[in-house]
């Protein structure tokens, strides 16, 4: 009759010792700019919608879940074909929405970032984007119907050439895909939505990236364990974008820089 309270010891000292609190001594490291900046473009979308923005933060200690813009900068995009200079407007601290000019293909641009007296850049150009076919409801699920929505999508690759795409559903979820397997053709994908209900307004969006971008976005999705934080929030290790810091090398920037034409479509949940 013993036995059983001989196997309690252990266990009470175990819960015993977890009420210690334990304050590790992190190491402070010195905040680094972060550059989100994705420009999308498409002419031919009529719906009130825009993509563009370009957002700065600074970098945080780990564990620390709060979010610094920053401030006091400077946005310019440059055109390099005439050397247009487009000075992009602060709409909230940190977010530039404004001021983007009409971008073409086969154009060089440049995001200007000056910012604590260093100047930042990186050059892209716009890539194209295939299109939407169709987006309809579904009636499947993975692990819970109750609690699942299906949304079934068909888009038409680029033809003649190969194709990185991004899509964004909402609700911080993407999705990186290449056309390795159905280059000049199409494909259809579930995606499935979670606690949404009957009237809510969903919105696909698909991007065209570069192979660089997808590679950043891909890496940013897994080393930050999923889409919690959306593609562009700085994992635990280090994952370099295209943003250069011309005046101080060694303080360089986390980030991306990105145009796309893109193609957006909605779906009312039933």
């Amino acid at each position: 009759m013993r036995k059983p309270y001989l196997l309690l010891i252990p266990c009470i000292i175990l819960l015993l010792s977890c009420e210690e609190v334990i304050e590790p001594e992190l190491p402070v490291t010195e905040s680094r700019l972060v550059v989100d900046a994705v420009l999308g473009f498409n002419p031919a979308i009529e719906e009130d919608i825009d993509i563009s923005q370009v957002t700065l933060t600074l970098t945080a200690p780990f564990l620390n879940a709060e979010i610094t813009p920053a401030t006091n900068a400077v946005v310019e995009l440059i055109d390099e074909g005439d050397g247009t200079i487009y000075p992009l407007v602060e709409n909230e601290p940190g977010i530039f929405r404004d001021g983007f000019p009409t971008i073409t293909f086969d154009t060089d641009y440049t995001l200007r970032v000056t910012y604590n007296n260093e100047i930042y850049t990186a050059t892209e150009r716009l890539v194209r984007v295939g299109t939407i076919e169709n987006v309809i409801q579904g009636d499947d699920f993975l692990f819970d119907e109750d609690t699942e929505t299906e949304v079934i999508i068909t888009f038409v690759d680029v033809p003649n050439e190969r194709n990185s795409y991004l899509f964004s559903f909402g609700f911080d979820n993407f999705l990186v895909t290449d056309d390795e397997f159905y280059q000049d053709s199409g494909l259809t994908f579930s995606f499935f939505y979670e606690d949404v209900v009957p009237g809510d307004l969903l919105t696909v969006i698909l991007l065209g990236i570069d192979s660089e971008f997808a590679s950043f976005v891909d890496q940013t999705l897994t080393q930050s364990g999923g889409n919690a934080n959306g593609p562009f929030s700085v994992p635990n290790s280090n994952v370099r974008g295209n943003i250069v810091n011309r005046t101080n090398p060694g303080n360089f920037a986390f980030g991306y820089f990105s145009i796309s034409e893109y193609d957006v479509a909605f779906l009312t949940v039933e």
